[in-house]
C-alpha cells in the first residue's frame, strides 16, 4: 500500500523518474536500432559471400558466409541480452511511478545520481539470461541462413 510518506517520495521526484525513463526509452530504441543494423549487415555479407560462391564454385566462402553470420548473430544476441536488461529497469521504473512497488521506494532514497545501474547479478542468472535470449525468436532468421548454407554445401 502507498503510505504518504512514500507517495511524497515518488511525488518530490516525478519529474527526475520521468526523465529517466524517457532516458531508458532511448537506450531501449537505440538497443532495437543496433539489433536491426546487424541482422542487415548479416544477411547481406549472407548474400554476397553466398552469391560470390556460386559464382566461382567456391565452398569456402559458405563456410566463410556461416561463419559470419555466426558472429554477427552472436553480437545480435548481445543487444537483445542488452535491451531485456533495460526493459526489466523501465519495467520497473514504471512501477514505481504507478505506486506498485513499495520495496523499490526506499531505493528511490538512496539514488543519488542515475536510476540505469544494471542490477548486480550472479554470473548462473546471466548466464540463464543470455541462454534465453540465444532461444529468443528474433533469432530464427540467423538459424534458417545457416540451415540453408549448409544445405547448400552439402549439395554441391
Amino acid at each position: 500500500m502507498n503510505t504518504p510518506d512514500n507517495h511524497n517520495i515518488v511525488k518530490e521526484n516525478r519529474e527526475y523518474l520521468v526523465k529517466q525513463s524517457e532516458m531508458l526509452q532511448a537506450v531501449i530504441t537505440r538497443m532495437t536500432a543496433n539489433s536491426l543494423a546487424v541482422k542487415q549487415l548479416a544477411f547481406s555479407i549472407w548474400a554476397a559471400l553466398v552469391g560470390f560462391g556460386f559464382t566461382n564454385k567456391t565452398p569456402s566462402l559458405f563456410v566463410l558466409a556461416i561463419i559470419s553470420v555466426i558472429l554477427l548473430a552472436f553480437l545480435d544476441m548481445y543487444y537483445l541480452f542488452l535491451e531485456r536488461r533495460f526493459r526489466n529497469n523501465f519495467n520497473r521504473l514504471t512501477e514505481i511511478l504507478c505506486g506498485f512497488d513499495e520495496q523499490e521506494l526506499e531505493n528511490i532514497r538512496k539514488l543519488r545520481g542515475n536510476f540505469l545501474k544494471i542490477e548486480a547479478i550472479s554470473a548462473g542468472q546471466e548466464f540463464q539470461m543470455y541462454m534465453s535470449t540465444i532461444k529468443s525468436w528474433a533469432n530464427l532468421p540467423y538459424l534458417v541462413v545457416i540451415v540453408v548454407t549448409l544445405l547448400i554445401v552439402i549439395s554441391q
